[in-house]
């Protein structure tokens, strides 16, 4: 059984938040357990603070390993002036890398067939200036993927996502690829499972 923390808790809010925050908490809590036992129980104190440190030290490790918010920009504004088959070879490239191979995928609702033993994915990347997306591109591309029996879907885009759609590609595995993870493959440094 895999441990999975809840959205709501107050650790995985700390782990989408700046990592200082957790600092910032850790030290607070140890100030506050000094004061209240006269800094007699220095380790306990410290102690009670460790979750709020290792907590803000992998939000860290994780939050140095993103793309500069220049950088985002950047290959945002570069990705809109290119077509989306050049898009689709830098997202590609990624999963060459790691093994996969690709191919052009014959249909509507996908562009590319990234294949690694059993695992298939259909990227679509057709719309990926479309300033919002709605849930009717994403059930076109799984319908697509129903077909090859695909195991997971890559849709990019640059523009605002619906909640419905948001809602739907999380039950659908569809990995939204946004800007800030479109620029760490077009830096070639995606982590691809």
């Amino acid at each position: 059984m895999a441990f999975k923390m809840a959205k709501g808790s107050l650790f995985a809010i700390l782990l989408r938040s700046k990592w200082w925050y957790s600092v910032l908490i850790g030290l607070v809590v140890v100030a506050a357990a000094l004061l209240i036992t006269d800094a007699k129980y220095v380790v306990l104190s410290i102690s009670v603070a460790l979750p709020f440190f290792v907590i803000g030290g992998y939000a860290a490790f994780k939050q140095f390993q993103q793309p500069s918010q220049k950088r985002v920009l950047d290959v945002t504004e570069q990705a809109k002036n290119l077509p989306a088959g050049i898009i689709e070879q830098k997202i590609a490239a990624n999963y060459l890398r790691n093994g996969y191979a690709s191919n052009v995928f014959k249909g509507n609702g996908a562009d590319l067939q990234l294949s690694l033993g059993n695992r298939k994915l259909l990227l679509c990347s057709k719309r990926f200036k479309a300033a919002n997306t709605g849930i009717e591109t994403l059930k076109l591309l799984v319908a697509a993927g129903k077909k090859i029996e695909a195991t997971g879907y890559l849709y990019v885009t640059l523009g605002e996502i619906s909640a419905t759609a948001l809602e739907y590609a999380e039950k659908n595995h569809i990995e939204l690829i946004q800007a800030s993870r479109l620029a760490v493959l077009f830096d070639g440094k995606a982590k691809i499972d």
